[in-house]
């Protein structure tokens, strides 16, 4: 045992060392190889994301110290890492491909690609008016109130939301861009789309607003710290996506709420240096502002189609 100790203790030590400095300090940096290729020596790690010292750094580091990252990165050390917004295009390109490639229907299983399927077969009224099983007895719409006027409100209004849907999801549905200025639309869809912006945007700025809120007074984060951090912990969850995606042979590219608050706690005490009480207390309290925030969001969102569904009734 003591043999065992006496070989552990030291390793542990250097690992602690690393994961706060993220370098070990009396290692001298390796000598950089001259390459052949004259005026083209480096130009493939200038290319090639995943090739350049930089990115490679800012996936090791956001795997094994993402939160002594973050405070490295708003400390100043911009120079070794990638900036935080680059990293979040590489990253969720990256795993948007992977989707593509092993799950390339998920988009169509969810709630929006329904919607916009029966918008693309133009049976929402059908929809609308079918029989529905409430407590094991049929029950239709009509009656809700026997006015043709409620079945035109309703309608209107489902036809917007399918109609609001297929605007953002013309690159995924060709078939709908029928104008030319959809046309041009859903090539901009797909190239946002292929970046996986889509994937990170909502999160990104929700995520931000509730950094700022909890940390900008008692913890003196600025708002660009906030946005740094926000960015390389929406990378952080990425990573895990893509051990997910990887894990589960396909079938799950999310990660639970438990896990990505696991996540957050780790990083609120490696970054701020606080007690794991605090640290759980934060983690806790920007899940309840994020969720807060998301709800507002959709409840807006829903108010505004609402509107003008019944506006166009």
């Amino acid at each position: 045992m003591k043999i065992l100790s006496k070989w552990i203790r030291p390793r542990l030590r250097l690992w602690a060392i690393y994961s706060k400095l993220g370098y070990v300090p009396w290692r001298e940096p390796r000598a950089l190889k001259e390459s052949k290729g004259g005026m083209f020596k480096g130009s493939g790690q200038a290319i090639i994301p995943f090739l350049n010292n930089d990115a490679k750094r800012t996936f090791s580091h956001i795997l094994l110290r993402p939160g002594y990252m973050i405070r490295d990165y708003i400390g100043g050390q911009h120079e070794r890492y990638l900036a935080p917004f680059t990293a979040l295009l590489v990253f969720y390109s990256v795993f948007t491909l992977l989707v593509a490639v092993v799950h390339p229907e998920s988009m169509k299983e969810t709630l929006s690609g329904g919607l916009v399927e029966i918008l693309k077969e133009g049976n929402i009224q059908d929809e609308l008016t079918a029989d529905i099983e409430v407590n094991g007895k049929p029950f239709q719409i009509d009656s809700i109130e026997n006015s043709s006027r409620v079945k035109e409100m309703a309608w209107s209004i489902v036809n917007t939301l399918a109609q609001s849907v297929a605007i953002t999801h013309l690159d995924q549905f060709p078939e709908l861009a029928d104008t030319p200025w959809k046309e041009s639309l859903a090539a901009v869809e797909g190239e946002l789309r292929s970046k996986g912006i889509p994937l990170f945007l909502q999160n990104f700025f929700l995520l931000w607003i509730a950094m700022i809120w909890l940390l900008k007074k008692k913890y003196g984060v600025s708002v660009s710290g906030a946005a740094a951090a926000s960015a390389y912990v929406l990378c952080q969850f990425c990573i895990f996506m893509f051990l997910a995606v990887i894990f589960s042979l396909g079938k799950k590219t999310e990660l639970g709420a438990l896990v990505m608050g696991i996540l957050l706690f780790i990083d609120y005490r490696q970054w701020l240096g606080v007690s794991y009480r605090k640290a759980f207390g934060l983690s806790l309290k920007t899940g309840i502002i994020y969720a807060l925030l998301c709800t507002l969001f959709y409840i807006l969102i829903a108010a505004v189609i609402v509107s003008i569904g019944l506006l166009r009734a």
